[in-house]
């Protein structure tokens, strides 16, 4: 008599067990990554958002295939962390200096200017936009319902902002970014040319030199007001 066999029955927990994957734990890395992410907020919102979705879809991927896209995650956990490096740190007020100011790059000046504009509560929108064709314009507020243009000149003392400064920000605030008023900051001063341009104008453009830079940085009135 031929031996009969008794198929095994598989059970619902079984199959279940079977389909289900562990998920990666989650390392210390993930909340150094969010903590980065609020850091660069602040100076870089519009860029904040776009890495913050990649960071989420890898994410997500990561949950199903974590080995293939460490890497990947590694090099975007690396971007970041230079990212937040690069990102200006301003002193405290009281302890902001002119030297202070001197001390950074170009960008990392426009960089500060936007982050003193957003400590006004009245400033409901800033944002830095100088780059190789900005036309002019290098951080952009909204204060008060007024739409406003701010023109950054990193220069070391005595290099004086001209009189063609002014005039090209004069012609451009206006007609090609939309704004009620514009404003240079400079961290040097204006030669007398610049200020008798900007006296002749019908709304003359706010002029702050780095003595007033540095009393608007500590608490100071801002240039809007």
């Amino acid at each position: 008599m031929a031996a009969t066999h008794t198929p095994t029955r598989r059970t619902r927990n079984t199959r279940t067990r079977r389909r289900t994957r562990r998920l990666p734990r989650l390392g210390g890395w993930w909340i150094a990554v969010i903590l980065s992410v609020i850091a660069v907020a602040r100076t870089w919102p519009l860029y904040t958002g776009a890495v913050t979705a990649l960071i989420a879809v890898a994410a997500v991927i990561a949950v199903v295939r974590p080995r293939r896209l460490a890497r990947p995650l590694g090099w975007a956990t690396t971007l970041i962390h230079i990212i937040n490096t690069y990102r200006t740190r301003m002193p405290a007020p009281g302890h902001r200096t002119l030297d202070a100011f001197l001390a950074m790059n170009p960008t990392q000046f426009e960089h500060a200017i936007t982050a003193l504009a957003r400590e006004d509560r009245n400033v409901t929108y800033a944002q830095q936009v100088g780059q190789a064709n900005d036309r002019g314009a290098d951080v952009l507020i909204q204060v008060r319902g007024r739409r406003i243009l701010i023109q950054c000149k990193h220069h070391q003392p005595g290099h004086n902002v001209s009189s063609e400064t002014i005039q090209i920000t004069n012609g451009v605030y206006r007609d090609i970014h939309h704004c009620d008023a514009a404003i240079i900051v400079t961290t040097a001063g204006f030669t007398a040319s610049a200020i008798a341009t900007n006296t002749m104008l019908p709304a003359p453009i706010r002029l702050v030199d780095g003595h007033a830079l540095t009393t608007w940085a500590n608490n100071g009135t801002p240039p809007w007001t």
